[in-house]
């Protein structure tokens, strides 16, 4: 029988060296950066902000992808299979309806490009905003990529009040109109009666 060689004993460091190529490739461990540098980690207040802001922008721009499997699973399942989906999604029904909501608007092209960088519920006020409310938000610069939730409910809030008073003062107007119509009338039958 052939004897056997030793076997090599390698050192810590040198196992580290040896599969530190293969180690980068698992998931947990793939680089985010475009050149395959781990990014460093945040120390300062403005690397943390710049970190959050850069995740927070793609979670924020993920929920297109999300609203298109929503707006697939609804077309293509039945609605039975549908209900089965959404009951084991981990969000409910209010916010699986502001990120379809969306995703159809920024999918019709009814919002300018880049939109989706404000986030679901952003984008969802801006969706729900009519045709001409929307183009009036587009040409004051309310809606653009990097607005706010805030700036668009207080859009909404100052157009549609301003409208609401429009509309009481316009119901104002018609009321006071029908009470001289109506006056008018009688004076009318007045006349005829005292005619026949």
């Amino acid at each position: 029988m052939a004897k056997r060689p030793p076997l090599k004993l390698f050192d810590a460091d040198e196992i580290k060296r040896s599969i530190a190529p293969l180690a980068q490739r698992l998931p947990s461990n793939r680089a985010s950066g475009r050149d395959g540098a781990l990014p460093p980690e945040p120390t300062t207040p403005d690397e943390y902000v710049e970190t959050i802001d850069r995740l927070w922008e793609e979670a924020q721009k993920s929920f297109l992808a999300i609203g298109r499997y929503l707006d697939e699973a609804q077309k293509k399942l039945s609605a039975e299979q549908f209900a089965q989906v959404i009951e084991r999604l981990r969000f409910g029904k209010v916010v699986r309806s502001q990120i379809m909501t969306a995703y159809r608007a920024v999918a019709a092209g009814l919002l300018p490009p880049g939109v989706e960088a404000a986030g679901y519920s952003v984008v969802y006020h801006a969706a729900t905003l009519s045709d001409t409310e929307r183009a009036q938000a587009v040409a004051e610069g309310v809606i653009r990529p990097d607005m706010r939730r805030t700036e668009i409910v207080a859009f909404k809030r100052r157009i549609r009040t301003n409208a609401a008073q429009r509309d009481d003062d316009r119901r104002t107007m018609l009321k006071a109109e029908k009470q001289r119509l109506l006056a008018r009338v009688a004076d009318i039958d007045r006349e005829l009666s005292a005619l026949a």
